[in-house]
């Protein structure tokens, strides 16, 4: 299983995109994918066609919720889903996709309720994310999982860039405002 993380310092320059065809084009000869919208306040892999659920899905948001309130890692399996994506496309791979959660009016409640900072430093957030990578690994055995993280300097861009992947593709329109703030992205991730 190989994660990479897809990160833009500032929206608009085709992120979820670029995440979506690479999927594509991975699971025609035959890769499975897992595709996580870590995209927490502006989900958009559910909206390429098929990759959306049949009806509202539990996702990252959910997650993080349920573990905060029980202190145990739930099961990730309750918070995938599989796509017919693939199978359209008349590729022999497979695509699961975790969605950003439930996009429900709970939804934006549970997501502000989330201290991301006290979960590393109360509630063992480090362990937490390192289990569901191995859930990933056990329930799904995707060949690649690729993250669609959230813009900007924050803590969850942090947990996207730095603790989840293996490699990082940075996605920017050339121009100031976007090399100025990936320098100090880029310069955290080389560290």
């Amino acid at each position: 299983m190989y994660v990479t993380t897809f990160y833009s310092f500032k929206g608009g320059v085709g992120r979820t995109f670029a995440l979506v065809n690479v999927a594509i084009e991975l699971v025609k000869p035959g890769r499975n994918v897992l595709l996580v919208d870590f995209d927490l306040e502006a989900p958009g892999i559910h909206t390429f066609g098929t990759l959306s659920p049949r009806e509202p899905h539990s996702g990252v948001v959910e997650y993080v919720s349920q573990y905060i309130a029980t202190g145990i890692s739930p099961d990730a399996r309750h918070f995938v889903y599989e796509t017919e994506e693939a199978q359209r496309r008349g590729a022999t791979g497979r695509i699961w996709v975790m969605p950003a959660g439930r996009g429900d009016y709970e939804y934006r409640n549970r997501l502000l309720s989330i201290n991301w900072q006290e979960l590393y430093a109360k509630h063992d957030g480090y362990l937490m994310f390192e289990d569901l990578k191995a859930q990933w690994e056990n329930a799904f055995a995707p060949d690649y999982v690729l993250i669609d993280s959230r813009t900007g300097h924050t803590d969850i861009e942090g947990i996207c860039t730095r603790q989840l992947p293996d490699a990082v593709a940075i996605l920017f329109f050339p121009n100031e405002q976007n090399l100025r703030g990936l320098r100090e992205v880029v310069q955290d991730i080389a560290s």
